[in-house]
């Protein structure tokens, strides 16, 4: 006998479902969302040399839980989200439990009717967690840049922007403060938090950037 699961995840708690080769169902329960809790719960409920294939639809959580899985020797694959979600659509009652139930037939159908998603090594997803906390930095200082500028015009008060450092910006966000004290214009006070969280923001940038610059030559000689 083949056993198919279905693994529906939320962000505590995951529904299980085990169906034989037939589609019926063979037991169902859930575990704590973690790799360790999910493999000891199918364990002691079902002979794992007989495992055809368990399946879990794409997420935050699903990386992890793949990962975590296939180094407990589970035949795991990961469900393209658009497939799966219009599958569990069709059925009747939307719970944690039928999404399990209907995973483990999905997974059921075999891979030449599934959608599955390549799940990236932990190295490609540092990669990319590093590049997405870069880019945040990014936008922060961009929006910093735009703040600052756009208190000062009402009083007209002009930072002169265009490509330049973090360090030009600053220093001209100074002298237009000593200006603005200059014409009897008190808000040093009121800019001096987001210029101060500006140049946090750019030194933290900084480092973010140079690490970007030494995993470069890596990621470009994983692609070829």
């Amino acid at each position: 006998m083949s056993y198919y699961i279905g693994l529906d995840v939320s962000q505590k708690n995951t529904a299980i479902c085990v169906v034989d080769d037939k589609g019926k169902v063979v037991i169902e329960g859930g575990a704590l969302s973690r790799p360790h809790d999910i493999y000891g719960w199918i364990k002691n409920r079902v002979d794992t040399s007989e495992i055809a294939k368990v399946g879990l639809e794409a997420g935050n959580l699903s990386s992890w839980l793949y990962s975590g899985l296939i180094k407990a020797e589970l035949p795991v694959v990961v469900l393209e989200a658009f497939q799966a979600h219009r599958f569990l659509a069709t059925q009747r009652n939307k719970t944690d439990k039928n999404d399990a139930r209907g995973l483990a037939q999905l997974v059921r159908m075999g891979e030449d009717f599934l959608k599955l998603v390549t799940v990236r090594s932990q190295a490609s997803q540092e990669a990319r967690a590093l590049l997405g906390i870069r880019q945040h930095l990014v936008d922060q200082k961009v929006d910093l840049e735009n703040h600052i500028s756009g208190i000062l015009k009402p009083f007209g008060l002009m930072v002169v922007r265009g490509n330049v450092c973090a360090e030009t910006f600053r220093n001209r966000v100074v002298d237009v403060l000593c200006v603005a004290e200059d014409r009897g214009i008190d808000v040093r006070e009121i800019v001096m938090p987001s210029l101060n969280l500006y140049r946090s923001a750019c030194e933290q940038l900084a480092i973010l950037t140079k690490r970007v610059e030494d995993i470069a030559p890596i990621i470009r000689y994983a692609k070829d």
